[in-house]
């Protein structure tokens, strides 16, 4: 199934609202938006390039593989799609 950038757009914007492994590591690229409003969120998300959106869904993919890998007890609070080939 090929994902939209629209698609991956919606994921993030999910991900801005909840880290589905809880509590988001310090780096993570989304932190500087979960402290806005939702709509001021929801804009600065859809104003940045496919470059940036793929780049973001990589660092999530790879990041919440890593942490589960390293933690095998860590429940996920929602399955993450692979949104990337």
């Amino acid at each position: 199934m090929q994902f939209t950038s629209l698609d991956k757009r919606i994921w993030i914007k999910g991900l801005t609202l909840e880290c589905p492994l809880g509590q988001s590591l310090d780096d993570c690229p989304l932190n500087a938006l979960r402290y806005l409003p939702v709509s001021q969120m929801n804009a600065t998300i859809n104003n940045l390039s496919d470059e940036q959106i793929n780049s973001i869904v990589t660092i999530h993919q790879h990041c919440y593989h890593e942490r589960l890998k390293a933690d095998p007890t860590l429940t996920p609070s929602h399955h993450l799609p692979q949104l990337l080939p």
